[in-house]
């Protein structure tokens, strides 16, 4: 494994995925930033093309400062570039999303397995039974299903016959 120089900090997976993907890593913005975002209409790239070409031939008439049509410009160049990235992690997060998701399904599958030998063992092996209450308590606290409704008490008499 190459040795990091002092004067070259060691990345993290994300700064090297980044560089890859030629895109920044970025703190995540706050709700209050990301509310206060603009956000994308349908079709606005294309609009956003005519509009700089707008601002070019009339932005001295429209009284436009030049940062408008920079903004224009150098936005669309950054989603042209972001965009491509932005698909491809987000096909990478599904994968290894599922895939976690299929690991912790083998992870509960045996578990459920493993709880459901223990209760039909219990008699025959009550010191495992008894070792493995952490796990007959865990499960039955998830235990999936309905609770079962405590029996209320019947009030006076019989019931009403039925005709």
């Amino acid at each position: 494994m190459p040795e990091t120089t002092a004067h070259e900090p060691e990345k993290t997976v994300a700064e090297k995925i980044a560089k890859l993907l030629n895109v920044e890593s970025l703190p995540s913005l706050d709700p209050g930033e990301i509310k206060a975002l603009y956000k994308a209409l349908p079709g606005y790239q294309a609009i956003t093309d005519d509009t700089a070409r707008l601002a070019e031939k009339h932005g001295r008439t429209l009284n436009l400062e030049p940062a408008v049509l920079a903004d224009l410009n150098q936005g669309l160049a950054d989603v042209h570039r972001l965009e491509p990235a932005e698909r491809v992690l987000e096909k990478l997060y599904l994968s290894v999303y599922h895939q976690r998701l299929q690991a912790t399904s083998r992870c509960m599958g045996g578990m459920y397995d493993t709880a459901r030998r223990i209760r039909d063992f219990a008699e025959a092996y009550p010191g495992i039974a008894e070792e493995s209450r952490f796990l007959l308590d865990f499960m039955k606290a998830f235990k999936p299903g309905r609770k079962k409704e405590k029996k209320k008490p019947e009030t006076g008499g019989e019931p009403a016959p039925q005709s």
